[in-house]
């Protein structure tokens, strides 16, 4: 079945706030400074939209659709790149480092990426698990060993928003069980690598900001411990921060059909505000109406929780932690008398 015709488009947000504004209704007739008018009224509406405000004494509503699930690989210290080689190719103002088998994951993105000569390159951006970009001009290096150091700390995504769902990571360890990696603090991390600093397997994990220099947008990222020893890909929900609509490369704002009509009136509202002096009113009360609406339907597609699992002390151990449904557990037979 095909997506559903009722999905609000960029074209249509545009062309309905445009209308309110009394523009032209063909966008070719608009003027630049008509444009970016119009433009920037959707972005506030958006914003509006996805980080709504406070509803009656509600804390303000976080969206169960900008809360997917997602990968991030972790990796050991120092990647040596067994015998692996480089060919470099330099285009300014950054090189494309292309390696002979999978070395590169998203996570390395910021990292000093060092080859056998000892020159030392920022990577800047990933493109696939054997291609990624470096700053400065690299091409002298073709051939090389490259090293990559982990610094301990992994990069999350551009338009990681904070931790959803449980707020942990997990994994299948070598059982194919699922492991979970618990989130602590920063500086609980830092007190046990006083203890002992070794890779090994990661149990906790902490959610650090990183700085900027304004250059870019600020990004966060994961420390974990014990620093792995080894590849782990980690599941996890997160929210996502999401990007502004872009004709014909990303029409589609996040919600769907069932929130169409409220992200309209945001966009709409905004423009009531901006643009009108206020106006009457009469679309940021329709957005306070609708905004409620979304909530209640978005709350019922929730995830909730229907099985706690087994309602046990572990007294038989610690290994029972692993078996939420008791009939799991095969390890023992129970008997009766008739």
């Amino acid at each position: 079945m095909a997506e559903s015709t009722l999905n609000l488009t960029f074209t249509e947000i545009r062309t309905e706030v445009g209308r309110y504004l009394g523009l032209d209704r063909t966008y070719a007739n608009w003027t630049a400074s008509e444009i970016l008018d119009v433009t920037a009224c959707i972005k506030r509406g958006l914003r509006n939209f996805y980080f709504p405000p406070r509803t009656e004494q509600n804390a303000a509503h976080r969206w169960n659709f900008l809360r997917p699930s997602a990968e991030l690989i972790i990796w050991d210290d120092v990647i040596t790149a067994d015998a692996i080689t480089a060919t470099i190719t330099y285009a300014d103002p950054v090189s494309t480092v292309t390696a002979s088998e999978a070395t590169f994951y998203p996570s390395m993105v910021g990292k000093t990426l060092v080859t056998a000569s000892g020159n030392s390159y920022v990577i800047a951006g990933y493109t696939s698990t054997t291609v990624c970009t470096v700053t400065g001009d690299a091409s002298g290096d073709t051939g090389d060993i490259i090293t990559i150091d982990s610094e301990d700390t992994f990069l999350l995504p551009w338009d990681y928003g904070g931790m959803s769902g449980d707020g942990a990571f997990t994994y299948a360890n070598a059982e194919n069980k699922t492991a979970v990696i618990t989130l602590t603090s920063e500086a609980n991390i830092r007190k046990l690598r006083q203890s002992s600093v070794s890779t090994g397997t990661p149990y906790l994990a902490a959610i650090m900001p990183k700085t900027t220099d304004g250059t870019a947008g600020q990004r966060w990222e994961a420390m974990f411990h014990n620093p792995p020893n080894d590849d782990f890909t980690l599941k996890y929900r997160y929210y996502i921060l999401p990007d502004a609509l872009v004709l014909t490369t990303y029409e589609y704002p996040y919600g769907s059909a069932a929130h169409s009509e409220t992200i309209l009136e945001s966009c709409l509202a905004i423009a009531e505000s901006r643009e009108k002096d206020g106006g009457d009113g009469s679309h940021q009360a329709r957005f306070g109406g609708l905004l409620q609406s979304s909530i209640d339907h978005d709350r019922s597609l929730g995830s909730p929780i229907v099985h706690f699992g087994y309602n046990g002390d572990n007294s038989d151990g610690v290994e029972f932690d692993n078996y939420y449904n008791r009939h799991l557990y095969t390890g023992v037979t129970a008997t009766f008398n008739e």
